[in-house]
């Protein structure tokens, strides 16, 4: 890419949700107006709402929409952007992309489309990182490797190893294989998923440093050949490779280290011609030693604490860079001031294996004790297109140790509500004694996932929980004849109504029996409440009840909203809530009991990619029975105990809802 000399005129931001916002900010403020570009299943988008123009560019899934490189370049002809950001994820990373961009002469806000290949083959890349000076891990790449070249490679590196998706990064397609027995069936989930995210199943395999940590440099670079690096990220802290909180500085790297790091990231800078903003990735032994494992060519989501700590705004710069300014900053201007920690708030549920949750948001409200960078809104949907990052929530503080206290303190005070999600989790990370203190691998999260996963089973409900109860149970037909309360109440006693209440992870239940219209007995595990509703009062926002009520002498208050389930009930005072529903599901009886259960459910949104078995097979508790692919990760589904399968019910690219039946099996007896 020659220097380009004329400023960004017009914007288009080829991503989606809290990233194309976060762009959309640093281009208006620097005068660029933005195009946005969304899938049908983003079209109330707040990105699309606050662009200076939007364009649909598909249907829902991502190969058809925002990885179609050719409509991305039609829709930025059309509407005369003169330059394209392509964020994180999608083509973020493709020399496919930036070649498109190149030939249609329009700006890709990152590096030339060389760079981007060079780093995008993980092989080539740690060639050229070998070649510049810079330590590497030993490892096999070929091409057309069949997968016995790649099993016979993993024998002669020895396990563990780990498979890496050669085209992309952030996770995707990689798997550790601890020994020769898992190897085939991981092979082929790491193709599966890489296939999936890059369109892409070639793979390589790396020696697997045991229990290191995650490092990575920050650089930028301009069109004129000067570099700075500004200082490290560490990302240690992942489930299944992918980071779940990061921070800026790394508390195992001191200045020493920092410098030699950083001098080692500018060196394959400048061996590839690099120009932007970049990341160039180790990771960090017990010894101290580091080993590069890859650049990523683009922002990465981690990108704000590296800007709270150093005061630079790395989006500007890149927009800047590409209007071909030359990078002002020197090196020794670069100072860091304080600690940041970021948690990933994502739409999953840790009690339940970090489960994908989709559903609409009925309530949000972003913490004001910390940056929160966010695409959402109440009334907004959360689909299973997409991967399950929600937001990002960064504390900054003058110390690590405030900081964590800080991060802990801003995730209790977020509110989202609607399905589960991670913000708890994450705050207990945030105040976990090992990772306050700072020692901590890649292995913290599995090895501490006892007491990060911890759920009390036998914490009281608070009041608000059982006056909810009372409320829900008189109200079957909440979402249409909202807000008249109890208007469901007849003079004769009515039968005791059985009714789950998921809170903190657990599951309660509880049992109601009205005496009058404005009393009733509860009945939990522990005790019989009396309940009185005489001082009932109610308001409706935002699309549910805030009700206030009295439990014997005891004021409580709590807001309610309807959903397919039953109904999420927020207490005062706290930003978590609690799902209220029927007990009426049988599975969930069964599995208390230890009883069978015939059919297999899937259990959340998402496309079946592999059937891996047939009717008539016999099965033991374990057996992996369907594979399925939502919010761009694959997910097992297991038999529960032995059985002979009876029937399939679906086949291969199917897309199902939660609680779908996937097949049918017959008790072993």
């Amino acid at each position: 890419m020659g220097v380009t000399i004329q400023p960004i005129r017009k914007l288009l931001i080829a991503n989606r949700n809290e990233i194309a916002r976060r762009i959309q900010r640093a281009a208006t403020a620097l005068g660029i107006q933005t195009v946005a570009v969304y899938s049908e299943a983003d079209a109330k988008a707040l990105h699309v709402r606050e662009a200076d123009e939007a364009w649909c560019i598909g249907p829902a899934p991502s190969l058809e929409s925002y990885l179609r490189i050719d409509q991305l370049i039609e829709v930025a002809k059309a509407s005369g952007a003169d330059a394209i950001h392509p964020g994180y994820g999608f083509v973020s990373e493709s020399p496919d992309f930036a070649k498109a961009c190149e030939a249609a002469g329009i700006r890709l806000v990152g590096p030339t489309s060389q760079a981007i290949a060079d780093m995008a083959d993980k092989a080539r890349a740690k060639e050229i990182a070998r070649q510049a000076g810079l330590p590497c891990i030993p490892g096999f790449n070929f091409d057309q490797a069949t997968d016995m070249d790649l099993l016979q490679a993993a024998r002669d590196i020895g396990f563990p190893v780990m498979i890496k998706a050669l085209a992309g990064g952030g996770g995707r397609g990689m798997r550790l294989v601890l020994d020769e027995a898992e190897f085939a069936a991981q092979l082929h989930s790491a193709r599966l998923e890489s296939k999936n995210a890059f369109n892409d199943d070639r793979v390589m395999l790396e020696k697997a440093i045991v229990a290191p940590r995650h490092i990575e440099i920050q650089v930028l670079a301009d069109q004129y050949g000067h570099a700075i690096h500004l200082g490290e990220r560490d990302c240690t802290v992942q489930r299944r490779h992918q980071k779940i909180v990061e921070e800026a500085p790394s508390p195992a790297v001191d200045v020493a280290l920092r410098k030699t790091m950083g001098e080692a990231a500018l060196k394959l800078v400048h061996a590839t011609g690099y120009v932007g903003a970049g990341t160039v990735e180790f990771l960090l032994d017990s010894r101290g030693e580091f080993y590069f494992i890859e650049m990523n060519t683009r922002l990465q989501v981690e990108h704000g604490v590296t800007e709270a700590i150093t005061g630079v705004d790395l989006v500007q710069w890149q927009l800047r860079i590409a209007g071909g300014e030359p990078l002002t900053l020197q090196q020794h201007d670069i100072a860091f001031t304080g600690h940041a920690i970021q948690g990933r708030l994502c739409a999953e549920d840790p009690a339940k294996d970090f489960m994908p949750q989709t559903g609409p948001v009925l309530a949000w409200s972003a913490p004001s004790l910390a940056r929160c960078d966010d695409a959402l809104q109440a009334g907004l949907e959360v689909s299973p297109w997409y991967d399950s990052l929600l937001a990002k929530v960064i504390a900054h503080a003058p110390t690590r140790e405030l900081a964590c206290q800080a991060l802990a303190n801003a995730l209790n005070q977020t509110v989202l509500i609607g399905f589960e999600h991670n913000a708890a989790y994450l705050a207990r990370i945030a105040l976990h004694p090992v990772f306050v203190a700072g020692q901590f691998s890649t292995a913290f999260l599995a090895e501490q996932a006892d007491s990060l996963l911890f759920v009390d089973e036998q914490a009281e409900l608070p009041a608000e929980a059982l006056i909810a109860s009372l409320y829900f149970a008189n109200r079957p037909d909440l979402a249409r004849t909202w807000p008249a309360p109890l208007a469901a109440y007849s003079s004769t006693r009515a039968m005791r109504r059985n009714l789950r209440l998921h809170f903190g992870g657990a599951l309660h239940r509880v049992s109601l029996e009205q005496d009058s219209l404005n009393e009733a007995r509860i009945f939990t595990e522990k005790s019989t409440e009396s309940v009185t509703l005489s001082t009932l009062q109610w308001q409706v926002v935002e699309g549910g009840v805030h009700y206030a009520a009295t439990m014997g002498t005891q004021p409580v208050r709590a807001t309610v909203w309807p959903c397919a389930e039953g109904a999420w009930v927020r207490l005062s005072g706290q930003a978590r809530a609690l799902l209220v529903a029927d007990h009426t599901l049988q599975t969930d009886s069964a599995a208390s009991q230890g009883q069978f259960q015939p059919l297999v459910k899937s259990p959340m949104n998402g496309k079946i990619t592999q059937i891996l078995v047939q009717p008539g097979q016999p099965v033991q508790a374990g057996d992996v029975l369907f594979c399925l692919e939502a919010m761009k990760m694959e997910h097992r589904i297991a038999a529960r105990s032995d059985a002979t399968v009876d029937s399939i019910l679906v086949e291969v690219g199917q897309q199902m809802n939660m609680g779908q039946t996937l097949a049918q099996l017959v008790e072993v007896k």
